[in-house]
Protein backbone atom coordinates (compact mmCIF):
# COMPACT_ATOMS: atom_id res chain seq x y z
CA UNK A 1 0.00 0.00 0.00
CA UNK A 2 1.21 3.58 -0.58
CA UNK A 3 2.77 5.40 2.32
CA UNK A 4 0.33 8.25 1.97
CA UNK A 5 -3.32 8.52 1.10
CA UNK A 6 -3.94 9.28 -2.55
CA UNK A 7 -7.32 10.79 -3.50
CA UNK A 8 -8.36 11.35 -7.10
CA UNK A 9 -10.30 14.46 -7.86
CA UNK A 10 -13.56 14.48 -9.78
CA UNK A 11 -14.21 17.32 -12.16
CA UNK A 12 -12.22 18.74 -15.02
CA UNK A 13 -10.34 21.66 -13.50
CA UNK A 14 -7.42 21.74 -11.08
CA UNK A 15 -9.70 23.13 -8.36
CA UNK A 16 -13.33 22.01 -8.10
CA UNK A 17 -15.51 24.74 -6.62
CA UNK A 18 -18.82 22.96 -6.03
CA UNK A 19 -19.95 23.28 -2.45
CA UNK A 20 -21.27 20.67 -0.05
CA UNK A 21 -24.78 21.52 1.23
CA UNK A 22 -24.03 20.91 4.90
CA UNK A 23 -21.21 23.44 4.89
CA UNK A 24 -22.83 26.33 3.05
CA UNK A 25 -24.43 29.36 4.64
CA UNK A 26 -26.81 28.34 7.42
CA UNK A 27 -29.94 29.22 5.46
CA UNK A 28 -28.91 26.67 2.82
CA UNK A 29 -28.44 23.79 5.26
CA UNK A 30 -30.76 20.84 5.53
CA UNK A 31 -33.06 21.78 8.45
CA UNK A 32 -31.88 18.87 10.60
CA UNK A 33 -28.22 19.68 10.00
CA UNK A 34 -28.86 23.35 10.77
CA UNK A 35 -30.63 22.35 13.98
CA UNK A 36 -27.75 20.05 14.92
CA UNK A 37 -25.11 22.72 14.28
CA UNK A 38 -27.20 25.13 16.35
CA UNK A 39 -26.48 22.99 19.42
CA UNK A 40 -22.86 24.18 19.34
CA UNK A 41 -21.96 26.98 21.69
CA UNK A 42 -19.12 28.39 23.78
CA UNK A 43 -20.99 28.36 27.10
CA UNK A 44 -22.04 24.72 27.30
CA UNK A 45 -21.61 23.06 30.67
CA UNK A 46 -18.80 20.51 30.71
CA UNK A 47 -20.08 17.48 32.64
CA UNK A 48 -20.92 13.81 32.14
CA UNK A 49 -24.39 13.63 33.70
CA UNK A 50 -26.20 14.54 30.49
CA UNK A 51 -24.26 11.99 28.41
CA UNK A 52 -25.06 9.28 30.93
CA UNK A 53 -28.73 10.22 31.03
CA UNK A 54 -28.83 10.35 27.23
CA UNK A 55 -27.31 6.85 27.01
CA UNK A 56 -29.95 5.60 29.45
CA UNK A 57 -32.69 7.29 27.39
CA UNK A 58 -31.45 5.39 24.32
CA UNK A 59 -31.50 2.08 26.19
CA UNK A 60 -27.75 1.96 26.81
CA UNK A 61 -26.56 1.05 23.32
CA UNK A 62 -22.95 1.32 24.56
CA UNK A 63 -23.44 -1.91 26.54
CA UNK A 64 -24.06 -3.96 23.41
CA UNK A 65 -20.48 -4.04 22.09
CA UNK A 66 -16.91 -3.85 23.41
CA UNK A 67 -15.02 -0.66 22.69
CA UNK A 68 -11.53 0.73 22.36
CA UNK A 69 -11.43 4.21 23.90
CA UNK A 70 -8.65 6.50 22.62
CA UNK A 71 -7.57 9.81 24.18
CA UNK A 72 -4.54 12.03 23.65
CA UNK A 73 -3.40 15.49 22.63
CA UNK A 74 -2.22 14.33 19.20
CA UNK A 75 -2.49 11.05 17.34
CA UNK A 76 -5.72 9.77 18.84
CA UNK A 77 -7.59 9.90 15.53
CA UNK A 78 -4.78 8.13 13.70
CA UNK A 79 -4.56 5.41 16.36
CA UNK A 80 -8.33 4.96 16.26
CA UNK A 81 -8.20 4.60 12.47
CA UNK A 82 -5.36 2.06 12.71
CA UNK A 83 -7.12 -0.07 15.32
CA UNK A 84 -10.34 -0.03 13.28
CA UNK A 85 -8.47 -1.02 10.13
CA UNK A 86 -6.79 -3.92 11.93
CA UNK A 87 -10.09 -5.15 13.37
CA UNK A 88 -11.84 -4.85 10.01
CA UNK A 89 -9.00 -6.71 8.30
CA UNK A 90 -9.59 -9.51 10.82
CA UNK A 91 -13.18 -9.79 9.62
CA UNK A 92 -14.87 -7.96 12.47
CA UNK A 93 -17.83 -5.68 11.87
CA UNK A 94 -16.51 -2.36 13.11
CA UNK A 95 -17.78 0.99 14.26
CA UNK A 96 -15.56 4.08 14.33
CA UNK A 97 -16.43 7.40 15.97
CA UNK A 98 -14.05 10.31 15.48
CA UNK A 99 -14.11 14.10 15.53
CA UNK A 100 -14.17 16.63 14.08
CA UNK A 101 -15.34 16.01 10.54
CA UNK A 102 -13.53 17.56 7.60
CA UNK A 103 -16.32 17.88 5.03
CA UNK A 104 -19.54 16.28 6.26
CA UNK A 105 -20.68 15.26 9.77
CA UNK A 106 -21.47 11.76 8.51
CA UNK A 107 -17.68 11.17 8.47
CA UNK A 108 -17.70 11.01 12.26
CA UNK A 109 -19.70 7.76 12.32
CA UNK A 110 -18.36 4.87 10.25
CA UNK A 111 -19.55 1.30 9.88
CA UNK A 112 -16.99 -1.11 8.41
CA UNK A 113 -14.85 1.86 7.39
CA UNK A 114 -17.53 3.77 5.46
CA UNK A 115 -19.35 6.90 6.69
CA UNK A 116 -23.05 6.58 7.39
CA UNK A 117 -25.17 7.27 4.32
CA UNK A 118 -26.62 10.78 4.46
CA UNK A 119 -30.19 9.46 4.43
CA UNK A 120 -29.51 7.20 7.41
CA UNK A 121 -27.69 9.98 9.24
CA UNK A 122 -30.59 12.41 8.81
CA UNK A 123 -33.17 9.79 9.81
CA UNK A 124 -31.16 8.92 12.91
CA UNK A 125 -30.73 12.56 13.97
CA UNK A 126 -34.44 13.16 13.41
CA UNK A 127 -35.31 10.18 15.60
CA UNK A 128 -32.92 11.29 18.36
CA UNK A 129 -34.34 14.81 18.24
CA UNK A 130 -37.82 13.45 18.97
CA UNK A 131 -36.54 11.16 21.72
CA UNK A 132 -34.66 14.04 23.36
CA UNK A 133 -37.81 16.17 23.34
CA UNK A 134 -39.73 13.35 25.01
CA UNK A 135 -36.93 12.79 27.51
CA UNK A 136 -36.81 16.47 28.47
CA UNK A 137 -40.58 16.52 28.88
CA UNK A 138 -40.42 13.44 31.11
CA UNK A 139 -37.57 14.86 33.20
CA UNK A 140 -35.14 12.13 32.12
CA UNK A 141 -32.48 14.57 30.89
CA UNK A 142 -30.90 17.33 33.01
CA UNK A 143 -30.55 19.53 29.90
CA UNK A 144 -30.62 19.29 26.12
CA UNK A 145 -27.60 17.36 24.78
CA UNK A 146 -24.97 19.45 23.00
CA UNK A 147 -23.87 18.91 19.39
CA UNK A 148 -21.10 16.55 20.45
CA UNK A 149 -23.35 14.67 22.88
CA UNK A 150 -25.94 14.22 20.13
CA UNK A 151 -23.26 12.96 17.74
CA UNK A 152 -21.92 10.56 20.38
CA UNK A 153 -25.42 9.24 21.06
CA UNK A 154 -26.07 8.85 17.34
CA UNK A 155 -22.82 6.89 16.93
CA UNK A 156 -23.46 4.52 19.83
CA UNK A 157 -27.07 3.98 18.68
CA UNK A 158 -25.88 3.24 15.13
CA UNK A 159 -23.19 0.84 16.32
CA UNK A 160 -25.72 -1.12 18.38
CA UNK A 161 -28.26 -1.20 15.56
CA UNK A 162 -25.70 -2.33 13.01
CA UNK A 163 -24.47 -5.05 15.37
CA UNK A 164 -20.81 -4.12 15.41
CA UNK A 165 -18.35 -6.55 16.94
CA UNK A 166 -16.08 -3.72 18.09
CA UNK A 167 -16.40 0.05 18.32
CA UNK A 168 -13.33 2.29 18.28
CA UNK A 169 -14.19 5.60 19.91
CA UNK A 170 -12.03 8.71 19.88
CA UNK A 171 -12.35 11.15 22.77
CA UNK A 172 -13.49 14.61 21.77
CA UNK A 173 -11.72 16.67 24.43
CA UNK A 174 -9.90 15.59 27.56
CA UNK A 175 -11.46 12.34 28.71
CA UNK A 176 -12.83 12.49 32.25
CA UNK A 177 -15.90 14.55 31.36
CA UNK A 178 -16.04 13.81 27.64
CA UNK A 179 -19.36 12.48 26.35
CA UNK A 180 -17.61 9.38 24.98
CA UNK A 181 -16.71 8.34 28.52
CA UNK A 182 -19.94 6.35 28.74
CA UNK A 183 -18.52 3.54 26.57
CA UNK A 184 -17.55 0.14 27.95
CA UNK A 185 -13.92 -0.26 26.92
CA UNK A 186 -12.07 -3.54 26.61
CA UNK A 187 -8.86 -1.53 26.14
CA UNK A 188 -8.09 2.18 26.59
CA UNK A 189 -5.26 4.19 25.04
CA UNK A 190 -3.65 7.57 25.66
CA UNK A 191 -1.45 8.54 22.73
CA UNK A 192 0.34 11.73 23.80
CA UNK A 193 0.05 14.52 26.36
CA UNK A 194 0.81 18.10 25.37
CA UNK A 195 -0.03 21.62 26.46
CA UNK A 196 -3.18 22.08 24.40
CA UNK A 197 -6.67 23.27 25.42
CA UNK A 198 -5.16 24.66 28.62
CA UNK A 199 -8.16 26.84 29.44
CA UNK A 200 -10.35 23.75 29.65
CA UNK A 201 -8.00 20.97 30.74
CA UNK A 202 -5.47 22.82 32.89
CA UNK A 203 -2.22 24.68 32.47
CA UNK A 204 0.25 21.88 33.26
CA UNK A 205 1.07 18.47 31.80
CA UNK A 206 0.03 16.89 35.09
CA UNK A 207 -3.40 18.55 35.08
CA UNK A 208 -4.03 17.62 31.45
CA UNK A 209 -2.87 14.04 32.12
CA UNK A 210 -5.32 13.74 35.00
CA UNK A 211 -8.19 14.77 32.71
CA UNK A 212 -7.18 12.32 29.99
CA UNK A 213 -6.65 9.54 32.54
CA UNK A 214 -10.33 9.93 33.34
CA UNK A 215 -10.96 7.28 30.67
CA UNK A 216 -9.05 4.66 32.68
CA UNK A 217 -11.54 2.07 33.97
CA UNK A 218 -11.12 -0.43 36.80
CA UNK A 219 -9.26 -3.50 35.58
CA UNK A 220 -9.13 -2.32 31.95
CA UNK A 221 -5.62 -2.12 30.46
CA UNK A 222 -4.44 1.24 29.17
CA UNK A 223 -1.79 1.62 26.46
CA UNK A 224 0.42 4.73 26.53
CA UNK A 225 2.26 6.33 23.65
CA UNK A 226 5.22 8.70 24.01
CA UNK A 227 3.85 10.49 27.07
CA UNK A 228 6.17 12.85 29.02
CA UNK A 229 7.41 11.49 32.35
CA UNK A 230 5.45 13.94 34.57
CA UNK A 231 2.25 12.92 32.79
CA UNK A 232 3.10 9.21 32.99
CA UNK A 233 3.43 9.52 36.77
CA UNK A 234 -0.09 10.95 37.02
CA UNK A 235 -1.62 8.34 34.73
CA UNK A 236 0.10 5.44 36.49
CA UNK A 237 -1.02 6.70 39.89
CA UNK A 238 -4.65 6.86 38.73
CA UNK A 239 -4.36 3.47 37.02
CA UNK A 240 -2.96 1.85 40.17
CA UNK A 241 -5.90 3.12 42.21
CA UNK A 242 -8.26 1.57 39.68
CA UNK A 243 -6.39 -1.69 39.22
CA UNK A 244 -5.78 -0.96 35.53
CA UNK A 245 -2.60 -2.42 33.98
CA UNK A 246 -0.45 0.16 32.16
CA UNK A 247 1.41 -0.75 28.98
CA UNK A 248 3.93 1.89 27.91
CA UNK A 249 4.87 1.42 24.26
CA UNK A 250 8.23 3.23 24.54
CA UNK A 251 9.23 0.47 26.97
CA UNK A 252 7.35 -2.48 25.44
CA UNK A 253 7.71 -1.94 21.70
CA UNK A 254 11.02 -1.89 19.83
CA UNK A 255 10.81 0.03 16.57
CA UNK A 256 13.15 -0.18 13.60
CA UNK A 257 12.73 2.29 10.75
CA UNK A 258 14.13 1.82 7.25
CA UNK A 259 15.40 4.47 4.86
CA UNK A 260 12.71 3.55 2.34
CA UNK A 261 9.91 4.36 4.82
CA UNK A 262 9.22 0.83 6.02
CA UNK A 263 9.14 -0.02 9.71
CA UNK A 264 9.39 -3.12 11.86
CA UNK A 265 7.92 -3.53 15.33
CA UNK A 266 8.68 -6.06 18.04
CA UNK A 267 6.44 -6.41 21.10
CA UNK A 268 6.55 -8.88 24.01
CA UNK A 269 4.21 -11.06 21.94
CA UNK A 270 5.33 -10.92 18.29
CA UNK A 271 7.36 -9.27 15.54
CA UNK A 272 5.76 -7.31 12.71
CA UNK A 273 7.10 -6.14 9.38
CA UNK A 274 9.02 -4.70 7.78
CA UNK A 275 5.90 -3.02 6.42
CA UNK A 276 5.03 0.26 4.75
CA UNK A 277 2.41 2.00 6.93
CA UNK A 278 -0.61 3.51 5.24
CA UNK A 279 -0.12 6.82 7.07
CA UNK A 280 2.93 8.97 6.35
CA UNK A 281 5.20 10.79 8.81
CA UNK A 282 7.60 9.72 11.53
CA UNK A 283 5.00 10.56 14.20
CA UNK A 284 2.87 7.70 12.86
CA UNK A 285 5.54 5.20 13.99
CA UNK A 286 4.62 5.81 17.62
CA UNK A 287 0.93 5.71 16.76
CA UNK A 288 1.44 2.34 15.06
CA UNK A 289 3.13 0.99 18.20
CA UNK A 290 0.11 2.02 20.28
CA UNK A 291 -2.31 0.48 17.79
CA UNK A 292 -0.41 -2.82 17.73
CA UNK A 293 -0.39 -3.14 21.53
CA UNK A 294 -4.10 -2.29 21.64
CA UNK A 295 -4.76 -5.02 19.08
CA UNK A 296 -2.73 -7.55 21.04
CA UNK A 297 -4.64 -6.75 24.23
CA UNK A 298 -7.95 -7.04 22.37
CA UNK A 299 -6.92 -10.49 21.27
CA UNK A 300 -6.24 -11.51 24.87
CA UNK A 301 -9.31 -9.87 26.42
CA UNK A 302 -11.98 -10.50 23.78
CA UNK A 303 -10.84 -13.72 22.20
CA UNK A 304 -10.53 -12.09 18.80
CA UNK A 305 -8.37 -13.92 16.27
CA UNK A 306 -5.71 -11.40 15.23
CA UNK A 307 -2.66 -12.86 13.52
CA UNK A 308 0.54 -10.87 12.94
CA UNK A 309 -0.33 -10.87 9.23
CA UNK A 310 -3.73 -9.35 9.96
CA UNK A 311 -2.18 -6.60 12.07
CA UNK A 312 0.42 -5.87 9.39
CA UNK A 313 -2.25 -5.66 6.69
CA UNK A 314 -4.35 -3.34 8.81
CA UNK A 315 -1.47 -0.94 9.42
CA UNK A 316 -0.56 -0.97 5.73
CA UNK A 317 -4.11 -0.42 4.52
CA UNK A 318 -5.31 2.30 6.90
CA UNK A 319 -6.62 5.54 5.43
CA UNK A 320 -7.14 8.78 7.37
CA UNK A 321 -8.14 11.86 5.35
CA UNK A 322 -6.43 15.16 6.08
CA UNK A 323 -3.39 13.60 7.72
CA UNK A 324 -0.45 14.15 5.37
CA UNK A 325 -2.92 13.44 2.60
CA UNK A 326 -1.57 14.09 -0.87
CA UNK A 327 -4.22 14.79 -3.46
CA UNK A 328 -3.45 13.33 -6.86
CA UNK A 329 -4.56 15.02 -10.05
CA UNK A 330 -3.80 18.63 -9.12
CA UNK A 331 -1.19 20.92 -10.59
CA UNK A 332 0.44 22.04 -8.41
CA UNK A 333 0.30 19.10 -6.02
CA UNK A 334 -1.59 19.60 -2.77
CA UNK A 335 -0.74 18.19 0.67
CA UNK A 336 -3.36 18.47 3.42
CA UNK A 337 -2.39 18.04 7.05
CA UNK A 338 -4.56 18.54 10.12
CA UNK A 339 -1.66 19.84 12.25
CA UNK A 340 -3.31 22.42 14.50
CA UNK A 341 -1.00 22.74 17.50
CA UNK A 342 2.73 23.16 17.98
CA UNK A 343 3.49 19.44 18.29
CA UNK A 344 1.51 18.70 15.15
CA UNK A 345 3.25 21.49 13.23
CA UNK A 346 6.64 20.12 14.27
CA UNK A 347 5.65 16.68 12.96
CA UNK A 348 4.59 18.28 9.67
CA UNK A 349 7.91 20.15 9.50
CA UNK A 350 9.88 16.92 9.98
CA UNK A 351 7.92 15.31 7.17
CA UNK A 352 8.41 18.26 4.80
CA UNK A 353 12.10 18.17 5.65
CA UNK A 354 12.33 14.69 4.13
CA UNK A 355 10.90 15.84 0.80
CA UNK A 356 12.81 17.40 -2.09
CA UNK A 357 12.15 21.03 -2.85
CA UNK A 358 9.72 21.63 -5.74
CA UNK A 359 11.41 21.71 -9.13
CA UNK A 360 12.25 25.24 -10.28
CA UNK A 361 10.53 27.52 -10.94
CA UNK A 362 7.96 25.91 -8.64
CA UNK A 363 7.61 26.95 -5.01
CA UNK A 364 6.02 25.52 -1.88
CA UNK A 365 3.12 27.71 -0.78
CA UNK A 366 1.56 27.31 2.65
CA UNK A 367 -2.17 27.95 3.08
CA UNK A 368 -2.46 28.59 6.79
CA UNK A 369 -5.21 29.40 9.26
CA UNK A 370 -5.44 29.31 13.04
CA UNK A 371 -8.01 29.45 15.80
CA UNK A 372 -7.91 31.27 19.11
CA UNK A 373 -5.29 30.15 21.59
CA UNK A 374 -2.58 29.67 18.96
CA UNK A 375 0.46 31.93 18.63
CA UNK A 376 0.99 32.57 14.89
CA UNK A 377 4.73 33.10 15.30
CA UNK A 378 5.20 29.93 17.35
CA UNK A 379 3.12 27.92 14.87
CA UNK A 380 4.87 29.24 11.75
CA UNK A 381 8.45 29.13 12.98
CA UNK A 382 9.03 25.36 12.46
CA UNK A 383 7.87 25.73 8.84
CA UNK A 384 9.70 28.95 7.98
CA UNK A 385 12.66 27.32 6.20
CA UNK A 386 10.48 24.80 4.39
CA UNK A 387 7.98 27.03 2.57
CA UNK A 388 8.44 29.89 0.14
CA UNK A 389 5.30 31.88 0.88
CA UNK A 390 2.28 31.95 3.18
CA UNK A 391 -1.35 32.61 2.25
CA UNK A 392 -3.33 33.28 5.43
CA UNK A 393 -7.03 32.40 5.41
CA UNK A 394 -9.60 32.35 8.23
CA UNK A 395 -10.97 28.92 9.15
CA UNK A 396 -14.76 28.74 8.97
CA UNK A 397 -15.35 29.23 12.69
CA UNK A 398 -16.09 32.13 15.00
CA UNK A 399 -12.83 31.32 16.80
CA UNK A 400 -10.68 32.07 13.75
CA UNK A 401 -7.61 34.27 14.22
CA UNK A 402 -7.50 37.28 11.90
CA UNK A 403 -5.35 36.48 8.84
CA UNK A 404 -3.53 39.80 9.33
CA UNK A 405 -1.92 38.39 12.48
CA UNK A 406 -0.60 35.40 10.54
CA UNK A 407 0.70 37.64 7.76
CA UNK A 408 2.52 39.81 10.29
CA UNK A 409 4.12 36.74 11.92
CA UNK A 410 5.16 35.32 8.54
CA UNK A 411 6.82 38.56 7.52
CA UNK A 412 8.69 38.68 10.83
CA UNK A 413 10.12 35.31 9.82
CA UNK A 414 11.18 36.70 6.44
CA UNK A 415 8.43 35.02 4.44
CA UNK A 416 6.37 36.42 1.63
CA UNK A 417 2.79 36.55 2.89
CA UNK A 418 -0.69 37.54 1.75
CA UNK A 419 -4.27 37.35 3.01
CA UNK A 420 -7.25 35.55 1.48
CA UNK A 421 -10.93 35.64 2.37
CA UNK A 422 -11.32 31.87 2.67
CA UNK A 423 -10.15 28.48 1.49
CA UNK A 424 -11.21 28.91 -2.13
CA UNK A 425 -9.44 32.24 -2.56
CA UNK A 426 -6.40 30.99 -0.64
CA UNK A 427 -6.04 27.95 -2.88
CA UNK A 428 -6.22 30.09 -6.01
CA UNK A 429 -3.58 32.48 -4.63
CA UNK A 430 -1.37 29.59 -3.58
CA UNK A 431 -1.73 28.00 -7.03
CA UNK A 432 -0.40 31.16 -8.66
CA UNK A 433 2.49 31.38 -6.19
CA UNK A 434 3.48 27.71 -6.41
CA UNK A 435 3.25 27.34 -10.18
CA UNK A 436 2.52 24.06 -11.99
CA UNK A 437 5.70 22.37 -10.70
CA UNK A 438 5.29 23.60 -7.12
CA UNK A 439 3.39 22.37 -4.11
CA UNK A 440 0.61 23.67 -1.86
CA UNK A 441 0.50 22.68 1.81
CA UNK A 442 -2.68 23.35 3.79
CA UNK A 443 -2.36 23.26 7.59
CA UNK A 444 -2.97 25.02 10.89
CA UNK A 445 -6.66 24.26 11.39
CA UNK A 446 -8.89 21.24 10.92
CA UNK A 447 -11.61 23.60 9.74
CA UNK A 448 -9.38 25.07 7.04
CA UNK A 449 -8.15 21.64 5.92
CA UNK A 450 -11.78 20.51 5.67
CA UNK A 451 -12.73 23.58 3.64
CA UNK A 452 -9.78 23.03 1.30
CA UNK A 453 -10.54 19.34 0.92
CA UNK A 454 -14.13 20.14 0.02
CA UNK A 455 -13.05 22.67 -2.59
CA UNK A 456 -10.63 20.22 -4.14
CA UNK A 457 -12.74 17.06 -4.07
CA UNK A 458 -16.08 18.58 -5.04
CA UNK A 459 -19.25 16.51 -4.96
CA UNK A 460 -20.58 13.35 -6.54
CA UNK A 461 -23.58 13.54 -8.83
CA UNK A 462 -25.82 12.81 -5.85
CA UNK A 463 -24.67 15.98 -4.10
CA UNK A 464 -23.00 14.04 -1.31
CA UNK A 465 -19.22 13.84 -0.76
CA UNK A 466 -17.57 10.97 -2.54
CA UNK A 467 -17.45 8.08 -0.09
CA UNK A 468 -13.93 7.28 1.09
CA UNK A 469 -12.40 4.23 -0.49
CA UNK A 470 -12.49 1.36 1.99
CA UNK A 471 -9.79 -1.31 1.52
CA UNK A 472 -11.81 -4.47 0.76
CA UNK A 473 -11.41 -7.65 2.72
CA UNK A 474 -10.62 -10.78 0.76
CA UNK A 475 -13.85 -12.44 -0.40
CA UNK A 476 -12.84 -15.76 1.13
CA UNK A 477 -11.79 -14.29 4.47
CA UNK A 478 -13.95 -15.93 7.16
CA UNK A 479 -15.37 -14.03 10.08
CA UNK A 480 -13.13 -14.69 13.06
CA UNK A 481 -13.86 -17.40 15.55
CA UNK A 482 -13.91 -16.41 19.19
CA UNK A 483 -12.08 -18.33 21.87
CA UNK A 484 -14.29 -19.72 24.61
Amino acid sequence: MPARLISRLPGSGPFCTRRHPVNQAREDLHPLIAWLFGLRGPDLKWELDTARAFAALLGHPERRFPAVHVAGTNGKGSVAAMVEAIARRAGLRTGLFTSPHLVCPTERIRIDGAPLALDEFLARIGSLRRRVAEGLHAGRLPRHPSFFEMMTGAALDAFAEHGVDLAVVEVGLGGRLDATNVVCPAVSAITTIGLDHRKTLGGTLQAIAAEKAGIVRPGVPVVLGAVPAPAVDVIERIARRRGAPVHSTPHEVAVETHADGRLALRTPEAAYGPLRPGLAGDHQVGNAAVAVRVAELLRARCGIVLTPETIEQGLAGVRWPGRLERLDGTRPEVLLDAAHNVDGIRSLARYLGTLPRPAAPGRRALVFGLTEGRDPLEMLEPLARLVGAVVAAPPATSRAIAPARIVAAARRLGLEAAEASGARAALESARRIAGPTGEIVVAGSLYLVGDARRELLGLSGAGHPRRETVPPLADDRPRPARNT
